[in-house]
C-alpha cells in the first residue's frame, strides 16, 4: 500500500508540473497555427485536469493518513490552497474569455492562473504543510481534552489521599498521571516549535519541559544527594544544597525563596506575550511543573507523608488549571481570528454580488427604455445575457452559503443567503425566458435591496468583532469556552431576522399591488408559485427565530 500511494503521489506531482508547463506554454494565448476554438479547448482540458487533481489530493490524503500523516496534511493543505485561490474557476473563466475572443483579458488571467499553479507546485514539492487555523484548532482541542482528563484524574487522587487510601496504590497512580502529564507537555512544546517554524521564527531556547529538571550550574553538587548537605567548597555557599532540594518546584512562581543566579535567570523568565507561541510555551512550562509536583507527591506518599503529599497534589492541580487556561485562550484567539477572516470573506463576496446585481437591474431598466429602438430578437439576447449574469450571482451566493454553513454557528445569515440564492435562481429563469416585466424587475430590485441589507449587517458585525477584541482585557481566572463564540451574537441574529421579515412584508405588499393592478392574472402560475415560496419562507423565519431563542446556534 505504501509503495502504491508513493507512486500516486509522484503521479500527482508530475501532473501538477505538467499543468504548470502547459499553462505557461499557453500564457502567450494565441499561436499562429491555432484558432481561438482550439485554444479554448486546450484550456478546457487543463481546467478539467485541475478539477480531477483536486479530487486526487483528498483521495490520496485519506490513503496516507495512517502511514504518512505529514504528507496527508500537506495534500490537504494544497487542496485548501487550490480552493482558496479558485484555480479551476480562473481556468474556466479563461475558457469563456477565449470563446468570446477577449485575448487581452485571457492573457492576464492566464498569467494569474500560472502563478497560482506554481505556488501549488512549490508547496507540494517542499512537502511542508501550511498551518491552517482548522488544523491548529483541532490540535488545541485535543490538548484540552487530554488536559481535562488529567485534571479529573488528579482531583480523584487528591480526594483519595485525603480519604486515607492506600499510599502505595495512590503513588503508583500518581506516577501514571505524571507520565501522561509529561507526554502532554512534550506535545504542547512540539506544537509551540511547529508554530514558530511556520512563522519563520528562530529556534527557541531550550525546551520549557526540560526546565524543572535542570541541575544547578555547579557541577560539584550531586543532584541525587537528596536532602544531604555537602560541605561548601570554594565560593559556593552552604545554602546551595537547599536551593537544589527545592529545584523540582521551580516551575511555579514564588516557590523559591532565593533569587536566581545570573546564569539561571534567562531560563527562569516566564515567556512573555499573548500570541499562540508564548501561550503554548507557558502551558508547556506549567505542565512540566505539574509533573514535578506529582513526582514529589508520589515520593511523599511512599514515605507516608500524607499532608505533604496533598500539598504537592494541590500545587500540581493548580499548575494543570493554569496550563488549561493558556490553551483555552489560544483556542479563543483562534476562533476570533477565524470569525474575522470569515466576515471579511463574506463581506467581499456580498459586495461583489451587490455590484453585479445592480448591473443586472440597470440592464433591465435599459431594456425597458430601449424597447422602441431595438428588435425583439435583440431584447431576447440581452435578456439572456442578463440571465447568465444572474446565474453567476447565484453561484456566488452558493459559495457564500457554504462558508457560513461550514462554520455552523449562525442561523439568520445562512437563511438570508438561502433566500437570496432562491430569488436569484427565479430571476435568472425569468430573464432567460425574456420575461422582463414588472414581476422580474421587482424580484431583481428586491435582491439588490436584500444584498444591501446583508452587507450592512456584515459590516456591523465586523465592527463589533473588532470592538470586542479591543475592549477585551482579561482580569484573571478561566476564560469562557472559546468554541462557544458564534459568528455573530444573538442581537445581530435577531436584527437580521427582522430584516428578513421586512423583506417578506415588502414582497407581500408588492404581490398584492400586482394582483390589484392585474386582476385578470390572479391565476398566473408564475405569481402563484412566488406566493407559495413566500409562505414557505415565512415558516423558515419562524423556525430560525425559535432556534435562536432556544440557543441551538451555540457551539
Amino acid at each position: 500500500m505504501k509503495s502504491s500511494t508513493a507512486a500516486q503521489l509522484l503521479a500527482v506531482l508530475t501532473v501538477l508540473a505538467v499543468l504548470v508547463a502547459v499553462t505557461d506554454t499557453g500564457s502567450g494565448v494565441a499561436r499562429a497555427d491555432e484558432s481561438l476554438d482550439q485554444l479554448a479547448e486546450r484550456e478546457r482540458v487543463v481546467s478539467q485536469q485541475m478539477r480531477e487533481l483536486e479530487a486526487t489530493f483528498l483521495r490520496l490524503a485519506d490513503l496516507l493518513d495512517a502511514s504518512d500523516p505529514r504528507r496527508a496534511t500537506t495534500l490537504r493543505s494544497v487542496f485548501e490552497q487550490a480552493r482558496e485561490s479558485e484555480v479551476t474557476d480562473r481556468l474556466d473563466a479563461i475558457v469563456k474569455l477565449l470563446e468570446d475572443g477577449q485575448l487581452l483579458k485571457a492573457g492576464t488571467g492566464q498569467e494569474t492562473a500560472l502563478d497560482r499553479l506554481r505556488q501549488l507546485l512549490a508547496t507540494l514539492e517542499a512537502g511542508e504543510s501550511r498551518r491552517t487555523a482548522t488544523d491548529t484548532k483541532k490540535q488545541v482541542k485535543e490538548f484540552l481534552s487530554r488536559m481535562n482528563e488529567l485534571i479529573a484524574r488528579q482531583m480523584g487522587l487528591e480526594g483519595t489521599t485525603e480519604a486515607g487510601g492506600d499510599p502505595e496504590a495512590i503513588a503508583k497512580q500518581q506516577q501514571d498521571v505524571a507520565a501522561d502529564t509529561k507526554a502532554l507537555a512534550n506535545d504542547v512544546e512540539q506544537f509551540r516549535d511547529d508554530a514558530e517554524a511556520a512563522l519563520g521564527l528562530p529556534e527557541a531556547t531550550p525546551s520549557a519541559t526540560d526546565k524543572p529538571e535542570e541541575p544547578a550550574d555547579n557541577p560539584a553538587e550531586d543532584p541525587s544527594a537528596g536532602g544531604e548537605k555537602p560541605a561548601a567548597t570554594g565560593d559556593e555557599p552552604a545554602a546551595g544544597s537547599e536551593s537544589e532540594k527545592s529545584q523540582p518546584g521551580q516551575g511555579t512562581p514564588g516557590e523559591s525563596s532565593e533569587a536566581p543566579t545570573d546564569q539561571e535567570e534567562p531560563s527562569d523568565q516566564e515567556p512573555q506575550g499573548d500570541d499562540e507561541t508564548a501561550r503554548a510555551a507557558r502551558s508547556s512550562r506549567r505542565l512540566a511543573a505539574a509533573e514535578e509536583r506529582m513526582k514529589q507527591a508520589g515520593e511523599r506518599l511512599r514515605h507516608a507523608e500524607r499532608k505533604e503529599a496533598r500539598e504537592e497534589q494541590e500545587q500540581a492541580l493548580a499548575e494543570l488549571e493554569a496550563a488549561r487556561a493558556e490553551l483555552e485562550e489560544i483556542l479563543r484567539q483562534l476562533r476570533e481570528e477565524e470569525i474575522e477572516r470569515l466576515l471579511v470573506k463574506l463581506e467581499a463576496r456580498v459586495r461583489e454580488m451587490l455590484r453585479a446585481e445592480r448591473a443586472v437591474l440597470r440592464g433591465l431598466d435599459q431594456l425597458k427604455d430601449d424597447q422602441a429602438g431595438s428588435t425583439p430578437r435583440e431584447r431576447e439576447l440581452e435578456s439572456a445575457r442578463l440571465g447568465r449574469e444572474q446565474d453567476a450571482i447565484t453561484v456566488s451566493a452558493t459559495r457564500a452559503l457554504t462558508l457560513v454553513r461550514d462554520d455552523g454557528s449562525a442561523v439568520a445569515i445562512p437563511e438570508a443567503l438561502e433566500q437570496i440564492r432562491t430569488d436569484s435562481v427565479i430571476a435568472a429563469g425569468q430573464l432567460k425566458r425574456a420575461a422582463t416585466g414588472s414581476l422580474t424587475r421587482a424580484t431583481v430590485a428586491d435582491l439588490a435591496q436584500g444584498l444591501e441589507e446583508l452587507l450592512a449587517a456584515l459590516e456591523q458585525a465586523e465592527r463589533e468583532q473588532q470592538e470586542r477584541q479591543q475592549q477585551r482585557n482579561p482580569a484573571g481566572g478561566r476564560p469562557a469556552e472559546p468554541g462557544e463564540q458564534p459568528l455573530v451574537d444573538t442581537i445581530a441574529e435577531l436584527k437580521m431576522l427582522r430584516t428578513l421579515q421586512s423583506r417578506i412584508n415588502r414582497q407581500t405588499g408588492r404581490f398584492s399591488q400586482l394582483l390589484d393592478e392585474n386582476a385578470e392574472q390572479v391565476e398566473e402560475p408564475q405569481l402563484l408559485e412566488a406566493l407559495g415560496k413566500l409562505a414557505t419562507r415565512q415558516e423558515r423565519i419562524e423556525r430560525a427565530a425559535h432556534d435562536i431563542v432556544s440557543g441551538r446556534t451555540e457551539q
